[in-house]
């Protein structure tokens, strides 16, 4: 058996070695920011998005955007065909696909002055009817993704309640960070930070065995049927879900940034923690090279789909384009918060994959677990490997396996937290390019947002009683696509200047094969299993990638070969 010190030693070095050199590569030959780098907020500031001045806020905030528990669910899902495809896809597909795509679009988004957004890049690059095809994709995407979180919060709310009482006092102290910063110094908000910090993780231990459970539920009954059930996973949806909506309404520094800032320090305590842990207990990997789980599709191309989201980095590229941090002078920047993002989530699976392959005590045990796909349906499930395995590991640490499952469960219900707020602010951004081109009323857009979150709480609500392997492979068709999409505008961008196209070029055509091939695939499946609603949406997704393709195709046929080199 394989010894996970060596994998994770391997990644790293790939990891290292991508952004040292490919990263380099990217930033002098193809993409070379200039010296007035900053985020599409700086060009177009308001009073939910102001600017933020300082390299160490951005990059704090930044981690917090991350779509950190949509990746480890996906990776969680996909080692079930073994580790040796899903370590590959994640590791090659977040050093050369994401990363370029995150980086480009980081690199993009200024230079394009009149864009407030991926829409208005579209516009600027292409035309008014490809920037509303990529808004709609972009908005629909987003509130897949945000069904994925709201439905995740409830889920661990529900199956790890000591983590209630932490996660209340981590909106407590981002309320209170947020309120005084205003009127505090740099080197105050930033002394605040881990004084915070050291506070959750305090008060983590001293409640981690003080469950806040929801009990019983509220039914609304109709002469027919049953019309709705409040049960206690579906109140928790509806809370962390009108929270976010809250935070996005609110200006950055008031809630929402001290949010992701503490978030994203609890997701650097726990790899920090879990990978030492690994080093410390090296475990072996008890999941098999290659395994074939009795009733699943098969692994190609079906991979790409189950774990598209961190491996083509759309989410990432989103957030750059307008909806995440405010403002970074120095050009570096576009190579660590673009590039060094994707290997940032990269890491994240990383660490997925490693504890759904040891943490099990032996072969028989894992495929007790992993040997039918069907049994991998309940989310909850999902989860509860990944916090499980990650409180085993950290007991070699000589940490409670109590306290650590729930320093894992607050670390992934900040995340979501944080991500419901990233798209919520990716749908606003998007309606209000709409509303700038005449599309809709500008006082419409609130009331569409709001709309976006209830659509959330409700597809989440439905999921939470479903099977997520039948939801999981649309949002993959959807992240596909997307990455597809913001690909075409670096494409687009990359001929308008007159750069090198070849590094863009090859992910963009490999990430539209594999979706084409996934997607074409999962649509005989939805058909043949009459399941027309998913298969209206995937259908639609596959029509918006050939469109965007297809527009691509005819301005890159009109350039001379020396260019595409």
């Amino acid at each position: 058996m394989i010894n996970s010190v060596s994998v994770l030693l391997t990644a790293l070095v790939v990891f290292a070695f991508g952004y040292r050199f490919f990263s380099k590569f990217l930033a002098i030959r193809v993409f070379r920011p200039g010296g007035n780098y900053s985020t599409p907020a700086a060009a177009t500031a308001d009073s939910v998005t102001p600017v933020t001045a300082h390299g160490y806020a951005t990059l704090m905030q930044y981690g917090g955007s991350l779509a950190a528990p949509v990746t480890i669910i996906g990776v969680t899902l996909a080692v079930a065909w073994g580790w040796v495809a899903v370590f590959l896809w994640v590791i090659v597909g977040s050093v050369v696909a994401a990363g370029t795509c995150c980086m480009g679009i980081r690199w993009l988004a200024p230079e394009q002055h009149t864009a407030s957004g991926a829409g208005g890049l579209a516009r600027d690059l292409r035309s008014n009817g490809t920037a509303t095809l990529v808004l709609g994709l972009f908005i629909g995407f987003a509130v897949l993704v945000n069904a994925v979180m709201a439905l995740s919060a409830g889920g661990i709310l529900v199956a790890y309640p000591a983590s209630t009482i932490p996660l209340l006092l981590l909106g407590v102290f981002a309320f209170a960070i947020g309120r005084l910063a205003p009127r505090q110094s740099v080197s105050a908000r930033r002394a605040a930070n881990p004084v915070a910090m050291g506070a959750i993780l305090l008060a983590l231990w001293v409640f981690h065995a003080t469950p806040v459970r929801f009990t019983g539920e509220i039914q609304l009954q109709s002469a027919f049927d049953r019309a709705l059930t409040l049960d206690p996973h579906t109140a928790w949806i509806v809370l962390a879900t009108g929270f976010a909506w809250y935070c996005a309404r609110q200006p950055s520094p008031a809630l929402a940034a001290p949010f992701e800032t503490l978030g994203t320090g609890l997701l650097a305590v726990t790899m920090v923690l879990l990978f030492v842990a690994i080093l410390i207990a090296h475990p072996v990997l008890v999941a098999p090279t290659f395994h074939a789980p009795s009733g699943a599709p098969p692994v190609l191309p079906w991979l790409f789909l189950i774990a598209a989201s961190g491996a083509l980095g759309a989410w990432n590229a989103l957030a750059a384009t307008g909806a995440g941090p405010g403002k970074a002078e120095p050009p570096d920047w576009t190579r660590l918060l673009g590039y060094g993002g994707a290997i940032a989530e990269a890491v994240i699976g990383l660490g997925a994959i490693i504890i759904g392959t040891t943490a099990f005590s032996s072969r028989q045990t894992w495929l007790h677990t992993y040997g039918s796909w069907s049994g991998l349906g309940r989310l909850d499930g999902i989860l509860r490997i990944y916090i499980s395995g990650f409180a085993g590991l950290a007991h070699a640490l000589h940490i409670s396996i109590g306290y650590a499952s729930s320093l894992a469960a607050l670390t992934l219900l900040g995340l979501c937290v944080s991500g419901l707020v990233t798209g919520l602010r990716i749908q606003r951004r998007a309606l209000e390019e709409l509303a700038g081109r005449g599309v809709l009323p500008r006082s419409a857009v609130t009331r569409i947002l709001a709309c976006g979150a209830v659509a959330t709480a409700l597809l989440a609500a439905q999921e939470s009683r479903a099977d997520i392997l039948a939801y999981w492979p649309l949002l993959g068709s959807a992240s596909i696509t997307a990455a597809v999409a913001l690909l075409t505008l670096l494409l687009l961008a990359l001929a308008q200047q007159h750069r090198p196209l070849a590094a863009v070029l090859w992910p963009q055509i490999f990430a539209a094969a594999a979706g084409f091939w996934a997607q074409i695939m999962e649509l005989v499946q939805l058909w043949t299993g009459h399941q027309w609603a998913s298969f209206s949406v995937s259908l639609a997704l596959l029509l918006i990638q050939g469109s965007l393709l297809a527009q691509a195709g005819s301005t890159l046929y009109r350039l001379p070969p020396r260019r595409l080199s």
